[in-house]
């Protein structure tokens, strides 16, 4: 029996007897949108008027940049024997608000993450069977989970050794006998953190993404073959390449490890979470189940 092949009546409660029509689906999802935007609006808000040095009541958003800034640039780089400092200095007048509105943006994101995973759950939920509702659900704490390791490790290690490696390339661009000046704008330093920040975290989540949709059976794990993980590795290794132009090669490394590991891990559970759902189906119905485990030795998983 496929994974899937269940009679309507088997559908969760909140799954309506008739299919609705399109626009009430958009309508729903319009709904779910704006509630998660709230929630980002009122952590935004919260989380930036927390104050962080009382004695001169400074708020969190104006702390955050100030993070930002110590953690991701450094105070000075050296190349060929050469040091220079590190000078931060504003490009427009309008540079503050735009920081800002940044920082706010990343600390609503973190504040509403399990707000927002919430209205993802719940708009998903009419459409699921009840195997897949209970297992889903399951794991919206861990999807926040993913997600804030993903903005740890951007803020932690990405952002800083992206900017310590470009801005050491920096003094090369500049003709012999010219004074060089290292200079970065308070601006692009938020703005690249943040972003990165944010594509970080939603990266986190294709693991569990892969994993859910081979232990449902959406994706065949024979897709999963030795070759094809072959290919994902080289694939993660040139993203890693791309977003940690690291000379010695240690940070795309420690990037590929940290972003291949978890796709490898999703991977071999979803299949072993997969061959035990089918075994359990068929041992129901009064199979033997041969073909399930003829299937698990096809993938090289215990029986």
């Amino acid at each position: 029996m496929v994974v899937g092949e269940e009679s309507e009546e088997q559908r969760g409660e909140g799954q309506g007897e008739a299919e609705e029509p399109i626009w009430e689906h958009v309508y729903e999802l319009i709904i779910r949108l704006r509630k998660a935007l709230i929630a980002v609006v009122v952590a935004a808000v919260v989380l930036s008027a927390i104050p962080i040095e009382t004695h001169s009541w400074a708020p969190l958003i104006v702390v955050f940049p100030r993070l930002i800034i110590k953690y991701v640039v450094p105070k000075q780089v050296s190349i060929f024997g050469s040091t220079y400092n590190v000078t931060i200095m504003p490009e427009t007048p309008f540079e503050s608000f735009e920081v800002i509105l940044y920082s706010a943006i990343l600390l609503g994101v973190i504040g509403a993450s399990p707000v927002i995973a919430y209205e993802i759950w719940a708009y998903i939920k009419p459409a699921l069977y009840p195997h897949e509702e209970k297992m889903i659900k399951k794991y919206v704490g861990l999807s926040v989970l993913l997600f804030l390791m993903g903005v740890g490790l951007a803020v932690g290690f990405l952002a800083p050794v992206t900017y310590r490696i470009t801005l050491s390339l920096y003094p090369l661009l500049a003709p012999a006998g010219y004074p060089v000046i290292v200079r970065v704008s308070v601006k692009d330093v938020v703005t690249f953190t943040v972003l990165l920040a944010l594509a970080s975290g939603l990266v986190f989540e294709i693991p569990l993404i892969i994993y859910l949709l081979l232990a449902n059976g959406v994706i065949d794990p024979d897709f999963f073959k030795p070759e094809t993980m072959k290919f994902a590795l080289l694939a993660i290794a040139i993203v890693a390449a791309l977003l940690s132009p690291d000379p010695s090669g240690m940070g795309m490394l420690m990037l590929t490890i940290s972003l291949y590991l978890p796709f490898y891990i999703a991977v071999k559970l979803g299949k072993k979470a997969y061959y035990e759902r089918q075994k359990k189906l068929e041992e129901e119905e009064g199979g033997e189940g041969e073909g399930v485990r003829e299937a698990e030795q096809r993938a090289g998983l215990p029986a």
